[in-house]
C-alpha cells in the first residue's frame, strides 16, 4: 500500500500527496479554517504536478469562514495596493484548483474564499451546511469568482444571495446547484427533495423581485412583494454596505455574460484593487469583526446615494 508523501504542513494546513492526488486539509479550526497567506501559499505549492485533489476542513464548526479579513483589512490600512494584491493572489490559487478535478468535502460554516477555492470540484456538503457570499456586510463583494456560479443558479437566486449575503442550508444548496450532493456526518447519501427547500420556495418572488438591473428598484419590489419573506430581504439588504450591495447586483449581471471563470476573475482582481483602496472595507471588518459593535459607518447612507457612476468606477478597472 502506497503511502501518502507529506508536501506541506503547519498549524494551519496539512497537504499530502498519493501518486497524482492531493489531499488538503485545512487546520486551523480556531479560526474555523480563515485562510491565511501562509495556508495559500500552500496549497499552490501542494496543487503543483497534482492530477486530482480532495479538500477537506478541520474542526465542527465548519470547512471554512473565508479569506481572514481581520488580516486582510491590516494589509489594507497600511498599503491598500498590497491587499489588492493578497486577493490577486488568492484568485490565482482559485483558479489553479479549479483546473483540478476532485472532490470537496463542505460541513458546518462554509462561506467565501473557502467556497473560491473548492467549489468547482465534485461538492459533497454534509447537513449541517451554512453556506454563504456574506461579503456585502463587511464592505466587500461576493468575490473568489463566485459570481461565475452564483449568476447561473435558477430563478436569479444568485443576485438575491450576492445583494443580501443571506445563507443558506444544504437542500437550498443543492438547488441552487451548488453543491452535487448531501450527505451525513458520516458521509452517507442524504436523501433531500431539493425543490422544497426554503430557497426553492423562495424562488418564486425572487424571481420577481431581481429581475431587473437596478438594485434600487429591486428593494422597492422586496418592499412591495405581498410575501413576509421579501420584506425580510429588503430589510437584510439595508444593513448591508449599500455601495457593496450596489457593485455585487452588477458583478453578477456582468457575470452572466461571461463565458468562463477566469473573466469573472479577471473582473474580481480590478475590483479587490478598489474595494480595498475603499474605506467601506476597513469600517465593516471593525464593525463586525473587530470591535464587533454591529454599527458601521458605510461612506454612503443607504442604498440611493450611491451614483451609479460611483459603482462604474469600481470596475474601471476591468
Amino acid at each position: 500500500m502506497t503511502q501518502p508523501t507529506t508536501e506541506a504542513v503547519g498549524d494551519d494546513i496539512r497537504i499530502e500527496r498519493t501518486h497524482g492526488l492531493t489531499h488538503i486539509t485545512l487546520t486551523r479550526p480556531r479560526a474555523i479554517n480563515s485562510l491565511t497567506t501562509q495556508m495559500l501559499d500552500a496549497v499552490q505549492q501542494g496543487t503543483a504536478g497534482a492530477d486530482r485533489v480532495e479538500i477537506r476542513g478541520e474542526g465542527e464548526r465548519g470547512f471554512c469562514a473565508g479569506a481572514d479579513v481581520r488580516l486582510l483589512r491590516e494589509i489594507a490600512m497600511d498599503d491598500p495596493h498590497a491587499a489588492g494584491d493578497w486577493l490577486e493572489h488568492e484568485y490565482v490559487v482559485d483558479a489553479t484548483v479549479a483546473a483540478l478535478p476532485g472532490e470537496t468535502h463542505l460541513h458546518g460554516i462554509s462561506m467565501g474564499g473557502g467556497l473560491g477555492m473548492s467549489i468547482r470540484q465534485h461538492v459533497s456538503a454534509r447537513d449541517d451546511l451554512v453556506l454563504a457570499m456574506p461579503e456585502v456586510g463587511i464592505g466587500l463583494w461576493p468575490d473568489v469568482g463566485m459570481t461565475f456560479e452564483l449568476s447561473r443558479a435558477p430563478r436569479l437566486v444568485g443576485r438575491h444571495l450576492a445583494m443580501t449575503g443571506a445563507s443558506i442550508d444544504a437542500p437550498s444548496a443543492l438547488w441552487a446547484g451548488l453543491v452535487d450532493e448531501v450527505v451525513d456526518a458520516q458521509e452517507r447519501p442524504v436523501q433531500v427533495d431539493a425543490s422544497a427547500s426554503q430557497l426553492a420556495r423562495d424562488s418564486s418572488w425572487i424571481q420577481e423581485c431581481y429581475d431587473c438591473a437596478d438594485p434600487l428598484e429591486v428593494v422597492s419590489r422586496l418592499q412591495q412583494h405581498p410575501d413576509p419573506r421579501a420584506h425580510e430581504a429588503a430589510q437584510l439588504i439595508a444593513t448591508r454596505c449599500p455601495l457593496s450591495v450596489a457593485v455585487a447586483l452588477e458583478a453578477v449581471l456582468r457575470a452572466e455574460e461571461a463565458t468562463s471563470l477566469a473573466q469573472v476573475l479577471a473582473t474580481d482582481t480590478a475590483l479587490g484593487h478598489a474595494f480595498t483602496a475603499d474605506s467601506d472595507f476597513a469600517e465593516g471588518v471593525r464593525a463586525q469583526l473587530v470591535d464587533k459593535d454591529r454599527t458601521p459607518h458605510w461612506s454612503h447612507a443607504s442604498l440611493a446615494d450611491v451614483p451609479r457612476r460611483r459603482v462604474e468606477q469600481m470596475f474601471d478597472g476591468v
